[in-house]
């Protein structure tokens, strides 16, 4: 370039390369800037794509083009044949005495294959078979007659009392109400299936608004017994909580869960945080145990307990970023997965003191291995779920390890995520509940039939005895 031969000339020319040089050095550090938003943003295009059941939280009927498992065939001395294993009871009928069946048909032969009648013979039993089967089902009428008398001293009428329970001149027993609420809840019916199952079976159709006041009724009748396992669950040493979306008037609802392997309490409200543990079960935060969860931050804010995150959470997590090529995530997942086998499955104390070094020198490792965070112009810095979940690791070393230090405290928190499993099957058949008080009759009577199931009670005979206002065998434990 030929350069001017007036001095002043010179300095405009250098002053305007200058200016032109730091505009060309902002712009570069502006597009070095948005290279590397894009960088991430498309990271995380890919991490999503990269998302099945095994990495991340979907369920595995999301999966595409899934591969069948091959069972792989048992080697002699090792692994499992097909089939029923040895020691296991099984469910296969078993033939029950004479004396309690309910129809006997004698078979007795007539005549010899010679001609000679058999009638007069003595005969002996030679082998006996059972049919199991279900009577052709009917409804249960039973019909209450009041009668009136005059008194021959005054001459007043005098009438009988009809049960308290008998309040209209027709109406359903409270058997077929618990079977109405069972099969709504348990069994995830509609109320439209439910009409057309009693109508196929006993010939008697029965409306939506029938079944709908049979659920209340249960629900009602449940809630004194649902506190009380709020109660057990607080004196328990270790409890599990968890929470899920679900629809109510086509908006987004929460149910949350506490449970243990024994009780369980369901309740649900419009927020996911420490609003609804207060609204629902405040008697948490007086809790002295151990709280397994999955690191929801709501979950933090109750003091005075220890906590314990789910390891398989963890390990879907570490999956995806070992998928991603991190070395750091293989390294960690193999390390809890060591954690596991030697502590039985978190059953047993595990305290070697190497393997907690290894787990901070891991953490280093991804520090240094994950991309630093990203500025943004607005909000909090930009970083990877691998920055994220690594920071998280560091953070939180206690409570992920807790399952392999504390005696009794599981792995994972599968037992929550068990006991609300249920209300996704009712959204598939229902689409979502109509009212907020339909939602909460489900949370009361899921409550109380999981516990039951829990305990080995029979849900239809306690439900009933419930509704017909006795003492059942599970209020009488409670006593």
């Amino acid at each position: 370039m030929q350069l001017p031969n007036d001095i002043g000339a010179c300095h405009r020319l250098i002053k305007k390369q200058a200016t032109l040089l730091n505009e060309q050095d902002g712009l570069i550090r502006d597009l070095k800037r948005q290279i590397l938003e894009l960088q991430v943003e498309i990271e995380e295009i890919k991490r999503q794509l990269r998302q099945n059941s095994r990495n991340s939280s979907k369920p595995p009927s999301s999966d595409m083009n899934k591969p069948k498992r091959k069972r792989k065939p048992a080697l002699p001395g090792k692994g499992k044949k097909k089939g029923g294993q040895k020691g296991h009871k099984g469910d296969t009928l078993k033939m029950i005495p004479t004396a309690e069946a309910d129809e006997v048909s004698t078979l007795k032969p007539e005549r010899c294959k010679c001609g000679k009648r058999l009638r007069r013979q003595p005969m002996e039993l030679h082998s006996r078979r059972q049919i199991f089967d279900i009577p052709d089902p009917q409804l249960f009428i039973h019909e209450f007659q009041l009668y009136k008398c005059s008194c021959p001293e005054c001459g007043r009428e005098n009438y009988g009392v009809y049960p308290e329970e008998v309040k209209a001149p027709v109406q359903y027993g409270d058997k077929i109400k618990s079977l109405f609420a069972l099969l709504s809840v348990k069994y995830c019916l509609s109320h439209e299936k439910i009409s057309e199952l009693i109508d196929d079976l006993y010939g008697q159709p029965i409306n939506g608004g029938t079944i709908q006041s049979s659920i209340k009724k249960a629900a009602e009748k449940s809630e004194p017994v649902v506190s009380r396992i709020k109660g057990e669950l607080l004196k328990q040493p270790v409890v599990h909580l968890d929470e899920t979306g679900f629809q109510v008037k086509n908006k987004g609802w929460w149910q949350h869960v506490v449970s243990n392997e024994f009780w369980t309490y369901l309740h649900v409200s419009k927020s996911r945080g420490q609003e609804a543990l207060k609204e629902g079960f405040k008697e948490i935060y007086d809790y002295k145990g151990v709280l397994v969860h999955d690191c929801l931050s709501s979950y933090w804010g109750i003091k005075g307990v220890l906590h314990s995150l789910c390891g398989c959470h963890l390990l879907r997590e570490l999956k995806e970023q070992m998928e991603s090529g991190r070395v750091w995530a293989g390294q960690m997942h193999e390390l809890l997965m060591e954690l596991y086998k030697a502590s039985q499955e978190g059953k047993k104390i595990h305290r070697r003191s190497y393997e907690w070094r290894r787990y901070k020198q891991i953490c280093q490792l991804a520090m240094k291995e994950e991309p630093p965070p990203v500025k943004s112009p607005r909000g909090r810095p930009k970083k990877t779920k691998g920055r994220n979940l690594a920071e998280r690791l560091e953070k939180y070393q206690e409570e992920v390890l807790r399952f392999a230090r504390e005696d009794g405290v599981p792995f994972t928190n599968n037992q929550a995520e068990r006991d609300f499993r249920h209300v996704k099957g009712k959204m598939k058949v229902a689409g979502c509940f109509r009212s907020k008080h339909g939602a909460r009759y489900y949370a009361l009577l899921q409550s109380l039939f999981s516990t039951w199931r829990k305990q080995g009670y029979n849900v239809f005979r306690e439900l009933q005895a419930l509704l017909k206002g006795d003492e059942t065998d599970f209020l009488l434990k409670l006593t």
